[in-house]
């Protein structure tokens, strides 16, 4: 039996290998998306950022107070022009519309307020669709609060200990790994779970939908092999091309990371220490049977599909499904328990991120083991009973 299964597994992983959707989808976007990702990012970001911080602000600038400090404050600053005008409602319209970036308004009695050490207050105008550049004019602010801070104590004699009467220093216990597992660990299993089940998801198709349009599926049958050794033959090369398009995705995301000019020094040392054998065979005893139990999601619906659009219109929905799962190990408050740790997919993501983070439980990684393997077994035994019914292979 394992002969002729390993002989249709050679087969059918050819016949796979020489399909051009197959070794788009299965390699050249996972090894190539992240670096293209990260480069054109990175770029972008820092152009971005450049551009916003030497590009002229334009502010708008309505007082009506005698005190002058704060407008000569901000005229004195480089790359700001401030537009005086008459009307703060005026001014409100100008932002809303983009004629200008913000605007500033000075009430009546803002100097003296400053002169008497009451509490004044400042309108800023801005619109929330803006992304970047508000920080600029609220530093600028704080800046100018400072002065004046620093006026008032010099007045009185007095030094900043006057106001700010103690230090608190931080000290942070989680290590760098830790942080980077806890906090982005729950990015990277989101990733190669998706690939793994689009990687699987087309081979299925073609394997089984594809085999029947051909109409080559009913001469297969005929051969003097067994349905199971057929059925086991094409899964396992389903679930290998799931598990190389998975692994794919980890290289290129690594690839990317490492041509990325945008990371500190200290995430890149503890990206690269996480890459480590004990990692990956960690990583692989959880995915092997994921992409086993993908292919026993995939098989019964390429089966049941008569035609390869009807195939991709069944599975493609298919995916919100294995998306769903993946996503909730980026919501922060869900914890890696006896509960989580037997939750399909879930698991393998809370997992991954303990994994990263160096603080794996490991019962509850058992137990996850445990139930993919489990999950795995029920999906083959599934598929063996679907395969096995001539209505559903001849449909």
């Amino acid at each position: 039996m394992l002969k002729n299964t390993i002989t249709i597994f050679k087969k059918e992983l050819l016949d796979t290998l020489r399909d051009r959707r197959t070794i788009i989808t299965m390699v050249l976007v996972p090894i190539l998306v992240f670096p293209l990702i990260f480069i054109a990012s990175t770029r972008l970001q820092m152009s971005v950022m450049e551009r916003e911080q030497e590009r002229l602000m334009t502010i708008g600038f309505v007082s009506h107070d005698e005190d002058s400090r704060i407008k000569e404050f901000f005229q004195m600053q480089d790359r700001l022009e401030l537009i005086i005008m008459d009307d703060e409602k005026q001014l409100e319209q100008l932002v809303r519309s983009d004629s200008i970036v913000y605007g500033l308004y000075i009430p009546a009695g803002f100097g003296k307020a400053l002169e008497n050490m009451e509490e004044a207050s400042i309108s800023m105008f801005f619109s929330g669709t803006r992304l970047t550049g508000k920080d600029r004019i609220d530093n600028l602010l704080a800046r100018f609060e400072s002065m004046i801070i620093s006026e008032r104590l010099e007045e009185r004699d007095l030094n900043q200990s006057f106001i700010k009467p103690f230090h608190t220093e931080s000290i942070n216990v989680a290590t760098g790994q830790e942080m980077l597992g806890k906090l982005a660990g729950g990015f990277l299993p989101y990733i190669f779970i998706i690939f793994c089940f689009t990687g699987a998801m087309y081979p299925a198709i073609d394997l089984f939908t594809g085999e029947k349009e051909r109409r080559t599926l009913e001469t297969l049958l005929t051969a003097p092999v067994s349905r199971i050794e057929i059925l086991m033959g094409k899964m396992a090369v389903i679930a290998l091309t799931g598990l190389v398009s998975a692994l794919l995705a980890l290289l290129g995301l690594f690839v990317g990371l490492q041509i990325s000019a945008s990371l500190p020094d200290f995430i890149m040392t503890v990206v690269m220490g996480i890459l480590t054998v004990g990692f990956v065979l960690m990583l692989l005893v959880m995915l092997i049977p994921l992409c086993i139990f993908f292919a026993g999601l995939l098989v019964p619906l390429t089966i049941y599909a008569k035609t390869f659009k009807e195939a991709q219109s069944i599975v493609t929905p298919l995916t919100f499904l294995v998306i769903l799962p993946a996503a909730l190990g980026l919501i922060p408050g869900v914890e890696y328990n006896a509960i989580t740790a037997i939750i399909p997919i879930v698991n393998i993501t809370l997992a991954t991120k303990e994994i990263i983070a160096g603080t794996i439980h490991v019962p509850h990684y058992l137990m996850t083991v445990v139930s993919l393997i489990g999950l795995a077994a029920l999906s083959v035994v599934f598929c063996a009973k679907w395969f096995g019914k001539e209505s559903n292979i001849l449909r």
